[in-house]
Parts: C-alpha cells; sequence; structure tokens
C-alpha cells in the first residue's frame, strides 16, 4: 500500500455550522484533529489532498503540509453534491499528477474529531489481510436493531465478514468517520461501498459526526474529560 491517498473533503459552506472546518474545538481548528490522527496512525509521508472549495481551509490545509492542488469547482461543492464524486475528483488529480492511480483510497472527513488514529490503522490491516474487500468503513452499533434512528443506512455483518443492507434489521450503521477504499473498485461502482465492504466497529465517542450544534457541544465535553491526547479505540466486535 505504498500508493496511499488520503483525501480529506471539507466544504466552506455548512447551513447548519458555518465555518465548522476551522471553528475550534478546545482551542484547536476542527482540521488539525484529522491531521493528529494521520500523524499518529504513522501515515504522514502519505499524500493528503484536501479537497475544498474555500481559501481559507485551503490556507489552513497548507499550513498542516497538506496537498492543495486546487480549489474543488463549483459542481462538487453544493450542498446536494455527493461526497463520493469528490473523491473520484482527487483520484482523477492524483492519476494525473502521479501517473498512475493511488491504492488504496482513504477519506477523512474533518467532522469526525475524536475518531482517532486506531482506526485508520485498522482500516487499512483489514484491506491488507483480506484480498476480497473492496472498502473498509467506520461503523457503531446501533443501540437496538428496533430503536429509531435518524439514518435510514443499516447493516449486518454476514458470516463472510463483509456487510449488507438491513434497513428494518441491521444493527450496524455508518459514522462518517473513516473509509478505505480500493481505487478500482471506487472507479468501477462510484462508491464509498462497494458491494465487499467490511466494518470497523467503533465506539460511540469515536463515532461522533459534528453536524449541529448539539454535536458540537458533545464533542467538547469528550475533548474535555478524555483529554487531547487519549487514544479513541475501535469499538470491540
Amino acid at each position: 500500500m505504498t500508493d496511499l491517498l488520503i483525501i480529506v473533503p471539507a466544504r466552506g459552506g455548512s447551513k447548519r455550522l458555518p465555518g465548522k472546518n476551522l471553528r475550534r474545538l478546545a482551542g484547536r481548528p476542527l482540521l488539525d484533529y484529522t491531521a493528529s490522527a494521520i500523524v499518529d496512525a504513522g501515515l504522514g509521508s502519505a499524500v493528503c489532498l484536501l479537497s475544498t472549495d474555500d481559501q481559507a481551509i485551503a490556507d489552513h490545509g497548507k499550513v498542516l503540509d497538506w496537498t492543495v492542488p486546487w480549489l474543488r469547482p463549483a459542481n462538487l461543492s453544493g450542498d446536494d453534491a455527493p461526497t463520493v464524486d469528490a473523491v473520484l475528483h482527487g483520484l482523477e488529480w492524483y492519476r494525473g499528477s502521479h501517473g498512475n492511480d493511488a491504492d488504496p483510497v482513504m477519506v477523512l472527513q474533518p467532522t469526525s474529531p475524536l475518531r482517532g488514529s486506531t482506526c485508520l490503522t485498522r482500516a487499512l490491516a483489514l484491506l491488507q489481510e483480506c484480498e476480497d474487500a473492496q472498502a473498509v468503513v467506520g461503523m457503531r452499533r446501533i443501540e437496538s436493531a428496533n430503536a429509531p434512528i435518524s439514518t435510514p443506512h443499516r447493516y449486518v455483518t454476514n458470516d463472510d465478514g463483509f456487510i449488507s443492507a438491513a434497513p428494518d434489521t441491521g444493527a450496524l450503521t455508518p459514522n462518517g468517520a473513516v473509509y478505505a477504499i480500493r481505487s478500482a473498485a471506487l472507479r468501477r461502482h462510484m462508491s464509498l461501498y462497494p458491494p465487499r465492504t467490511m466494518p470497523v466497529v467503533m465506539d460511540d465517542i469515536a463515532s461522533i459526526d459534528i453536524d449541529t450544534e448539539q454535536d458540537w457541544s458533545r464533542a467538547e465535553a469528550c475533548v474535555a474529560a478524555i483529554g487531547p491526547t487519549e487514544q479513541i479505540a475501535v469499538a470491540r466486535s
């Protein structure tokens, strides 16, 4: 996995939390937590591509020593633009710049500041250990398979270790913290969830995804409680 490409998608626009990617969480810009996770996972030498449409975010990405070759085009920057389209755009840039495809591609959204580094190394290890795996995706457990949840995306883990959709009974749901995917599968299926996807199950704190002020307050409370250097672990299956 010498051609690892890490893509950090960070739009400037946010209806619920304007400017959240540079907003300070416990004194640090939100982007910095993802940068720390990358370094702590030993992935600092990988190409880290910041995909953003915002100049201020781009400038901060350069401070973090990330690659920022362009501002994301308008057609990939709207509220309805799928993240996977921005990821494919970044993959195309890598091929044009390096002459070959990256493999694998890791996607880290800045809105998961408490993911820690363990989920990154575990996702890459699972992808390397299982040749049939096309992707590994961060997930959290739903407390009860029948409990109401805001997202319709529910999955179960099959006997072969891969996930399948189970809208009514699934006990796992994506947490947005980490995606590791083989570039061939990404191009073929144009999805971060190709057919042979494995889960990395993470605890509730590591799974916090900041989208609202309530999410932000919860993240602040967790950072205050665990401390900035506490390692967030992948939940045991």
